[in-house]
């Protein structure tokens, strides 16, 4: 243990500078109106521990606001935000935000929470940011050297998008992560079923988003190194994974106990209703073709500037926060067309680099490279899929496999510059 943390000092401190600035600049992110709704829903975790059948969905009962919500929405976060503010003694909001009111409006309704609420809302999710970083590191150092996968830790810790997205009360940090710990379990020489169930569930529960990393989970375990690859100990570690997050799944979500069927066609009219609201608020009705939805991706994740909301009905009233906010120099660095091209172009040329290298590798490192492949793949082919929307913060799950890439990209770069700075070993060095 104490080799280890020899050894690896430098993330350490690096770890420690990220958490001091992600708590220094969290008052300053400028608010989200999805916050108050997370903040108003934080009541579900005392409802739960109380009541938890209070929770539940019932096909005789009236389908309340806050059951769509429920519905709809995944529990995580509002989970997160209850226990920060019970932590912090600060009661929640009593009201929620009203898309259909104006921001002044909704300030007379009480749906605008104080600065001190907002920031005790934020805390427990933006702490989660420094341990997402650390398992990230400790992710991919088995694949990378020490010096890009340095880099590509502050790629993914200081990148505007998780310095916006992920200091909010919303369900950004706890989907970053459930990612993040999910490709720490995948990449472990002992892979465990339990611990990559529930890295899928924290993932899921923070968004459905995370569902897209099952497939991935499912061949992780059924492919471990050093291990008995027969059908039976493959399914018996499959099933594993799937009732392990099922379970979780379950537990987190008192919505489904009474009436489960009913609750899964709510939930699964609930979203297409909301899909079909946006796409007509937002694109006319229509879904965007594939390409459109590819380019609108790659703007987001490299080159579009951070946007602090979706629509711009509100923009007027925070026009100081967010000038304020954008002042800071790492809040909106690397956010245009030239810096975002090569971002784009380092990215894309960490496939080729692995793909060069990939039969150098050792067995359990190329397996890791596959799985970190087929988590881009999953992930980034559901997105499209299933969010035409192209929303900034949708693309927030994919960022740790893009910082993962664009490590790998930097790798011939790291060593050019080592061989050019790195002295030669002189005879008289040498160990007799």
């Amino acid at each position: 243990m104490i080799y280890h943390l020899k050894k690896e000092w430098l993330i350490y401190i690096l770890c420690l500078l990220i958490t001091l600035f992600y708590l220094w600049g969290m008052d300053l992110v400028p608010f989200h109106p999805d916050e108050s709704t997370q903040i108003f829903m934080s009541q579900d975790l005392f409802d739960y521990i109380n009541d938890p059948l209070s929770l539940s969905y019932s096909p005789e009962n009236e389908l309340t606001p806050k059951m769509t919500y429920r519905a709809i929405d995944m529990p995580l976060t509002r989970y997160l935000v209850g226990f920060s503010l019970f932590a912090s003694s600060t009661r929640g909001l009593s009201s929620d935000w009203d898309w259909a009111l104006s921001w002044e409006q909704n300030l007379k309704a009480g749906a605008i929470p104080a600065p001190s609420l907002l920031a005790n809302a934020r805390l427990l999710p933006t702490i989660l940011l420094p341990i997402s970083i650390y398992l990230f590191y400790f992710s991919i150092r088995k694949i990378l050297p020490k010096i890009p996968a340095y880099i590509a830790v502050l790629f993914l810790g200081l990148n505007p998008l998780v310095l916006l997205h992920g200091r909010r009360a919303m369900s950004e940090p706890a989907l970053l992560f459930g990612v993040i710990l999910f490709l720490w379990s995948v990449t472990r020489d002992q892979i465990k079923p339990f611990l990559v169930g529930v890295a899928l569930a924290i993932a899921f529960n923070a968004k459905q988003t995370g569902i897209f990393l099952i497939p991935v989970g499912i061949i992780a375990v059924c492919t471990p190194p050093n291990e008995d690859h027969r059908l039976t100990n493959k399914l018996a570690r499959g099933t594993a994974v799937l009732v392990i997050f099922l379970i979780l799944t379950l537990l987190l979500n008192p919505f489904y106990w009474k009436s489960p069927l009913s609750a899964l066609l709510v939930n699964f009219q609930g979203r297409s209703q909301l899909l079909d609201l946006q796409l007509t608020d937002h694109l006319m009705g229509s879904r965007p073709s594939i390409l459109n939805s590819i380019l609108s991706l790659i703007a987001n994740l490299f080159i579009v500037p951070p946007a602090v909301s979706e629509v711009g009905k509100y923009l007027g009233p925070m026009a100081h926060e967010i000038q304020v906010y954008q002042d800071i120099v790492p809040h909106v660095w690397g956010r245009s067309l030239i810096s975002g091209s090569l971002q784009l172009t380092i990215f894309l040329s960490g496939f080729y680099v692995m793909y060069k290298r990939f039969t150098k590798q050792s067995k359990s490192t190329k397996r890791s490279i596959f799985l970190m492949l087929y988590a881009t793949i999953f992930l980034i082919a559901g997105i499209l899929i299933a969010l035409p929307i192209p929303w900034q913060r949708y693309i927030v799950p994919v960022l740790p496999l893009v910082a993962f890439w664009f490590g790998c990209g930097l790798i011939p770069l790291s060593e050019a510059f080592q061989s050019i700075f790195t002295l030669k070993e002189s005879p008289t060095d040498t160990a007799i």
